[in-house]
């Protein structure tokens, strides 16, 4: 026995599947999801039956799939180009689930590191454990010349797309204490992105006990705080290590200013 189609109005099926008339509308015109039939009177009917194709064609534009595209296959339909659209659409949802899990990630990253300097004491010294860190480095000749950093950003960011898809905010400097000991006109150092896969890295920082510390300024107040934070260490007999690590805490997301923008540094303790 035939089972008998249910049909619904224009905004009975539109209520039904979650969008507006005027978008039922708009695919008819576009030839994309007709109704069912149309009476003489030019109300429109639509079927129960329409409305898993109507949640596949919602699926596809909602991971951003053309309506173009989905006009062309519905056009031409086949079991079989249904089954390859399904897989070329798996595979293209995943890499976009993967970015989007990526970006997730490093807003954390991002919302932890300004929650920190927030709660942080902006007006004296804290030794903390800091955890081993992976790290993707590019030599930097002179801090202090904008030629000299351009050229180093350009190669670190080439290396860093050769190497990982990793999106991060976690981005800084490494600067050996020995090149502030010796400042004149200038300081090397090493542009980072820290990665989260260690075999991406090429540097490791070790973890271990940090003297931390926040300023606030441009580049000037930053290096006075290099200063600031050496001569308060050696007066305090605190072992050194090697690398004094410097971190953008709050930058133009946060203030307008350049000069307002605060910065974190960390000195590596024996």
């Amino acid at each position: 026995m035939a089972k008998k189609t249910a049909y619904l109005t224009t905004g009975r099926f539109a209520e039904l599947v979650g969008v507006s008339k005027h978008t039922l509308f708009f695919y008819d015109e576009k030839g994309l999801f007709k109704p069912a039939y149309i009476k003489e009177n030019g109300y429109r009917y639509y079927s129960l039956k329409q409305v898993e194709t109507f949640s596949v064609i919602s699926a596809l534009k909602e991971i951003g799939v053309p309506l173009e595209n989905i006009k062309e296959f519905l056009d031409a339909r086949s079991p079989e180009r249904f089954s390859q659209l399904l897989e070329k659409e798996t595979d293209a949802l995943k890499a976009k689930i993967d970015r989007l899990s990526q970006l997730q990630r490093a807003m954390v990253e991002k919302k932890r590191v300004t929650d920190d300097t927030l709660a942080g004491n902006s007006t004296s010294y804290t030794i903390e454990n800091l955890p081993t860190r992976h790290m993707l480095i590019t030599k930097l000749e002179n801090v202090l010349d904008t030629r000299a950093y351009y050229q180093a950003y350009t190669r670190h960011y080439d290396l860093l797309d050769k190497k990982t898809s990793q999106m991060t905010f976690l981005e800084g400097l490494i600067v050996p204490i020995d090149e502030i000991r010796q400042f004149k006109q200038g300081y090397s150092g090493f542009l980072y992105t820290e990665v989260s896969n260690q075999s991406d890295s090429t540097f490791t920082l070790p973890g271990g006990k940090y003297l931390t510390g926040f300023f606030q300024g441009n580049d000037d107040a930053v290096l006075e705080g290099y200063s600031l934070m050496l001569t308060y260490a050696e007066k305090q007999d605190l072992k050194l290590g090697c690398y004094f690590i410097e971190d953008l805490a709050l930058d133009e997301l946060s203030f307008k200013s350049y000069d307002d923008y605060v910065y974190k540094l960390s000195l590596q303790l024996q």
